[in-house]
């Protein structure tokens, strides 16, 4: 029904409607304010460990790097920039990495220990590409993943259909 929908929004003007009114609610909900105030939270209760925050929307990723003063990834980004603040992040200079997808695959920065989802899809690939940015061994030190969701929102739709692709 969903496929359809989009299928349709190609041609049809109310379907293309309701497809811009889920992006609008999708958009909403991923950058709930609740989430600022966990991810203010963790970054605390973690200051001494490296992070990485995932968010689904670039203008999120911005705001979150804006309200803690961290680097932020994203594909707009620069390749030697992107770099600069990998190889900062490995050294130990910033102790934060936001980013939108662009982490999800292909970067290796086994000194992140922490990963915080703030959003994302529902798609299993992406949570176990983001989950696989901390799993990387070093040492025995522990790898842990936070997934904030709004609750009562699609947010928790979209945790459950991941989980249930997982199983």
């Amino acid at each position: 029904m969903w496929d359809e929908l989009t299928r349709r929004s190609a041609y049809q003007v109310e379907a293309r409607r309701a497809k811009v009114a889920e992006l609008k609610l999708k958009e909403i909900v991923h950058q709930a304010r609740g989430k600022l105030d966990a991810l203010d939270r963790l970054l605390r209760e973690h200051r001494d460990r490296q992070m990485l925050i995932f968010t689904a929307h670039n203008r999120f990723a911005y705001e979150i790097a804006r309200r803690h003063l961290l680097p932020v990834i994203t594909h707009q980004t620069k390749a030697a920039e992107r770099k600069a603040i990998l190889d900062g992040f490995r050294a130990g200079v910033y102790r934060a990495i936001v980013t939108s997808k662009v982490l999800n695959e292909g970067v290796d920065v086994p000194e992140a220990k922490i990963a915080v989802v703030l959003g994302g899809s529902s798609s299993a690939r992406e949570y176990v590409q983001r989950l696989g940015r901390v799993l990387r061994k070093v040492g025995n030190a522990e790898a842990v993943l936070y997934e904030v969701i709004a609750r009562k929102t699609v947010d928790e739709q979209i945790a459950r259909r991941r989980q249930l692709r997982k199983t």
